[in-house]
């Protein structure tokens, strides 16, 4: 069990420190959580990638990497993410833990300073970042946005939450649109990263077995000097859908893909328990019965799962299947929910997603992106709940508490992309 230690630095900023020396690596990330909008998508996935590239002491990505082969061959890179309602902007260097450098070096110190630098020293003039980087970084992104499209079934789970969601804060895009991405100007840009320095809220986390106060209190003083006002998180609120949304899109592709997405009720932080164990028995697992009944049993199609979002209470059923079988799978994934609605799951059943989450659960703590992306997680809940609190919980879930989970899931939207004809 990795321990966690948590100290609010300013107003919305918060630091924690995993002290574990089951790692060969260290890691420190920051990660910038701001209101998901349609207004400010775009420039915010933008600024993560600009920050990521250069500084004032670091001028080009030649002079930056010749610094992080100094330290080991350190890596930098970002990441663009959402949760329910919030985007999140990470940016974070790892590099060989302390205890593995040559003569002692500090090691986690100097990647602290490393980041600092990136996010509070820009390559910034008369308030506008570098032309140069901004319009090559805009190329990136772009790129990132065209690229799930290759991939259709990442691209049919996009396009079925933008229709589930739609003028909903959780069906923006998580990197915004292209066409807006192109009109950024670098001035405008620089006045996004004020914004974020001002309002976001903060997390920071570091792994490493070395001593933390150090790299403490370099965040500490580099934020002390922003005069920030954060705002609150807030959770979801439950929509309950008026109607069944139907949206069929026509793509070049052999093999059609159905996405259903349900919504509930179940949004408190506290539900995402009774939530996971109830997605896992209905379309998690390999013994799932959607895997067993859809796919195995009636073979109406290539594959069949289930995912959840904790953070709106929704459900999403993805399926891949020949045209003349979605009609078919579609109604027998219904029919499977409509049987897990009358508490007709058996102690197996349970009993397997309860020791598959546990598992889950255990591995979370077998890498530092888990550990950091769990406390990430319960951050954005306010919550601090540890992996193994987790799976502690799951275990007191009942036969009960599941048929009340799954009678309050309801059908908002069918989203099939089908071949062109």
């Amino acid at each position: 069990m990795a321990h966690i230690f948590t100290e609010d630095l300013c107003k919305g900023v918060s630091f924690s420190y995993i002290n574990s020396n089951k790692f060969k690596t260290a890691e420190i990330s920051l990660s910038f959580f701001m209101p998901l909008s349609k207004q400010f998508a775009s420039a915010f996935s933008l600024l993560i990638s600009v920050l990521s590239d250069s500084c004032n002491k670091f001028k080009n990505f030649r002079d930056l990497n010749k610094k992080t082969e100094d330290l080991y061959g350190a890596c930098i890179d970002y990441n663009i993410s959402k949760k329910g309602n919030y985007h999140i902007l990470d940016l974070y260097v790892c590099s060989i833990d302390d205890r593995f450098t040559m003569n002692n070096e500090d090691n986690i110190n100097k990647m602290s300073e490393i980041l600092c630098d990136l996010v509070f020293d820009p390559l910034v003039k008369n308030n506008s970042f570098d032309e140069s980087v901004v319009s090559r970084k805009k190329l990136e992104v772009s790129e990132l946005i065209d690229s799930r499209m290759t991939d259709k079934r990442v691209w049919s789970m996009i396009q079925c939450k933008k229709a589930m969601f739609k003028n909903e804060q959780s069906g923006i895009d998580t990197l915004g649109e292209k066409s807006d991405i192109n009109s950024i100007s670098s001035s405008y840009l620089y006045e996004i990263y004020q914004k974020i320095l001002r309002e976001s809220r903060v997390k920071i986390m570091m792994s490493a077995s070395s001593e933390y106060s150090t790299v403490l209190e370099r965040f500490k003083s580099r934020f002390s000097e922003i005069n920030r006002d954060y705002f609150e998180f807030e959770k979801c609120n439950f929509i309950r859908p008026s109607e069944v949304k139907y949206i069929d899109e026509k793509l070049d592709v052999q093999q059609c893909k159905l996405v259903m997405g349900f919504r509930s009720p179940f949004i408190k932080p506290d539900d995402t328990h009774v939530l996971s164990l109830s997605a896992a028995i209905f379309g998690g697992l390999p013994t799932s019965r959607l895997f067993m009944s859809v796919r195995e049993k009636m073979n109406l199609c290539y594959y069949c799962s289930s995912r959840f979002d904790s953070f709106n209470g929704s459900l999403f059923v993805e399926s891949g299947v020949e045209k003349a079988n979605a009609e078919k799978a579609k109604n027998e994934i219904l029919n499977q929910l409509k049987i897990m609605s009358g508490s007709l799951v058996t102690d197996d059943e349970i009993n397997d997603a309860k020791n598959y989450l546990s598992q889950y659960a255990t591995s979370i703590s077998d890498s530092i992106g888990g550990l950091h992306n769990w406390y990430l997680s319960q951050y954005s809940c306010g919550l601090s709940e540890s992996p193994e609190e987790f799976a502690e919980k799951i275990s007191k879930i009942s036969k009960e508490n599941i048929r009340d989970c799954m009678s309050n899931v309801l059908l908002d939207t069918v989203y099939m992309l089908k071949g062109d004809e």
